[in-house]
């Protein structure tokens, strides 16, 4: 399963979206992932292991419109932006299913509840959002990433 997802602007929220996208890789157990977004958000969720490419996203329109025709077809979009923009990118990009946040849908709870509410309601799943996660490029003893947890609750 091929699944680009654009990723909040700000880092705060990317970060707050990383259960939610842990729960999508839980979901579908052979997911390949392409992030779009700002520079920041990309550098944060990069060393996912599951990420394969990014894309940072120009505020111009113009420069959005080409690096998305650089982007295959993919199964699903996944958007935790709401704005017109990226209106525009969810239109642009070829996807079987498409989903996008609406924080009007979305107005109890903290923003990593929001967001995994998000991915549930769009896939029709229930699962808790756990810790927040950031992979680095460094390596265990095991060769796999090491992990940052964070958890919210705490």
């Amino acid at each position: 399963m091929r699944v680009v997802i654009e990723l909040p602007t700000w880092l705060g929220d990317a970060v707050m979206a990383s259960p939610a996208i842990e729960n999508l890789v839980n979901f579908f157990k052979d997911l390949e992932i392409t992030l779009i977004g700002s520079f920041i958000s990309i550098e944060a969720l990069k060393h996912h292991p599951k990420v394969t490419n990014t894309y940072v996203l120009e505020k111009n329109y113009i420069n959005v419109y080409n690096t998305l025709n650089y982007l295959d077809e993919f199964d699903l979009f996944v958007s935790f932006r709401g704005s017109v923009r990226s209106k525009y990118i969810k239109f642009c990009v070829s996807a079987k299913y498409k989903y996008q946040y609406d924080k009007n849908k979305y107005k109890r709870g903290h923003q990593v509840e929001k967001y995994n509410n998000f991915v549930n309601d769009s896939l029709n799943i229930n699962t808790f959002a756990s810790k927040l996660i950031l992979h680095t490029e460094k390596k265990n003893k095991d060769g796999k990433n090491k992990l940052l947890g964070i958890n919210p609750g705490a």
